[in-house]
């Protein structure tokens, strides 16, 4: 009898919003649906409960429960909610939401009624093969990571320090910094926990992270560490979303990190769309859309796949996607200039790391061996800008 085999579909965000959402992923849906398991990352509420916090300015994170259907349809059956809007309108719409997942068939992780439920793994069995999933967030507003008497999302919290890059109490006053992240240890203790359980219960262990900086593509200095710390713990595959646009793919033991797959979908019916504040600080500038006001290079993603054989990973391949002028996911073919964008950008950020990418027919081959000795984390550390990728963006404005 030969090995089971299991398909693996990956993408990043999800913001559904639209009055028919059946046709959402209606040019993607049969490639969803041609993967054994699908997961997606959601971005929004699913309800008409609750109330929006008052420290909250932007009320479009939640949508008419009828856009279950979009994932539904799509094929989507385990979907992460550790995200930074799963509690814009408290927790009686933050439950509902779980609650219309899991009546629709599909698992829920990162998320709870309290602090255990948010840590523990998901295991979903698909052709023998016993597949677990955990996830945390780090875009953490006050009051969202669950605890032991709070719903809320599994926690992972980060704290900022600056770098001054010169001697800034003689020689320099007012010199460039270096920006460095580091993970609260007893948060990363319990994401190696998390793994560590998943690992007793499954032959394959997914870890999903909400982290990052949003809008560019250069990695925060605690996302390889967390990587590394969850794979060393045993995770075989590592998801990364957020950022709301791609960033690199990296190797680590022969296990492939992708740190942001990138938007999948992000759209909104809601006339306060506007994320004007937030683009400024990065001197961008959005593009109104049918469907939201972002920068022109949240449309690119990518859909990963991980081929699973007899309990183990044996390749990882993706195929680059966008957010075309039908205002719905693509994607796109080899032949494309799109496709030969998209897997340039992909080569430059994670060649840095030492990742190779492979054109194959209409995928890209992840090559789970280094072409060379990088560790991800000290590259990081020794940019003496951060952000470097900031100011290749032909459409950022100086102010």
């Amino acid at each position: 009898m030969g090995r089971s085999e299991v398909v693996l579909v990956a993408v990043g965000d999800v913001h559904p919003d639209r009055p028919e959402p059946e046709t959402l992923f209606d040019l993607v849906a049969a490639e969803i649906r041609s993967g054994d398991l699908a997961f997606c990352a959601l971005e929004c509420l699913l309800s008409e409960k609750g109330v929006l916090r008052q420290d909250k300015a932007n009320p479009i994170h939640r949508v008419a429960p009828s856009n279950v259907r979009s994932l539904e349809s799509a094929g989507f059956n385990v979907v992460s909610f550790a995200g930074n809007n799963a509690l814009d309108y408290g927790p009686e719409a933050f439950l509902d939401t779980i609650d219309l997942l899991r009546n629709h068939q599909m698992a829920v992780v990162g998320v709870g009624k309290n602090l255990r439920q948010a840590r523990s793994p998901v295991v979903v069995n698909v052709n023998g093969t016993r597949i677990a999933f955990v996830s945390h967030c780090s875009i953490l507003p006050k009051g969202y990571d669950a605890t032991d008497k709070r719903p809320g999302v599994a926690p992972l919290k980060v704290r900022t320090f600056y770098e001054p890059l010169e001697n800034i109490y003689y020689e320099q006053p007012g010199t460039p910094c270096r920006t460095i992240t580091v993970p609260d240890p007893d948060d990363l203790e319990a994401v190696i926990a998390s793994v560590r359980e998943a690992r007793g219960l499954a032959d394959v262990v997914v870890a999903s992270f909400h982290w990052g900086v949003h809008w560019v593509y250069d990695l925060a200095t605690y996302l390889p560490e967390v990587a590394y710390a969850a794979i060393d713990a045993g995770a075989d595959l590592v998801l990364g979303h957020h950022p709301h646009c791609l960033q690199a793919i990296d190797v680590y033991k022969g296990k492939a990190i992708f740190y942001s797959l990138g938007n999948f979908d992000f759209e909104t019916t809601n006339p306060a769309r506007d994320a004007s504040a937030s683009l400024s600080a990065y001197g961008f500038v959005g593009e109104r859309t049918k469907s939201v006001y972002h920068p022109p290079h949240t449309r690119q993603c990518i859909m990963a796949k991980c081929l699973i054989v007899g309990g183990r990973v044996e390749g990882v391949t993706f195929q680059p996607s966008i957010m075309g002028n039908r205002e719905k996911p693509e994607l796109l073919k080899s032949n494309d200039p799109r496709f030969t964008t998209i897997f340039e950008l992909m080569s430059d950020l994670s060649e840095e790391l030492g990742t190779s990418l492979v054109r194959e027919e209409d995928t890209i081959r992840v090559a789970l061996e280094k072409k060379r000795d990088c560790d991800a984390r000290k590259v990081i550390r020794q940019r003496k800008i951060s952000y470097p990728h900031l100011r290749r963006l032909p459409y950022v404005q100086d102010h």
